[in-house]
């Protein structure tokens, strides 16, 4: 969230509008840093749960999530330039921003996921009665 925070003051203070639209059809607005800060921490719970559910499933759970994690921001790309109205030096900064909050996420999260192994699906209690 920090990171996104930077990149958004930073677009902002060499000029960057961040006017954009919020509804279809609706006169373009600043986007709220607010909205920055939320969506960037949906993200990261998402992120978290997704990688619950890869270390359940797989057995490489850092590279498996780690390309889960690229795929997702190919995706998540698609969003900036689908706002109508919408200046290009803003689509750039709202890139930047997808991709930084991606990076910490993705780089945080492969440091804390286990190691590989089996998937904890597949494990047994060490306790039988």
């Amino acid at each position: 969230m920090v990171a996104d925070v930077v990149v958004y003051w930073i677009g902002r203070a060499v000029g960057v509008s961040m006017l954009m639209p919020f509804e279809w059809g609706a006169p373009s607005a600043v986007l709220p840093i607010g909205i920055v800060v939320s969506t960037a921490l949906v993200a990261a719970i998402v992120a978290t749960i997704t990688l619950g559910l890869v270390a359940r499933f797989t057995v490489n759970v850092r590279r498996n999530f780690q390309i889960v994690g690229v795929l997702v921001l190919l995706l998540s790309l698609a969003a900036p330039f689908s706002l109508p109205q919408t200046d290009v030096s803003t689509v750039a900064t709202l890139i930047a921003m997808h991709i930084v909050a991606a990076a910490a996420i993705i780089t945080t999260l492969s440091v804390l996921a286990p190691p590989s192994g089996r998937p904890a699906s597949t494990l047994r209690p060490a306790y039988s009665s």
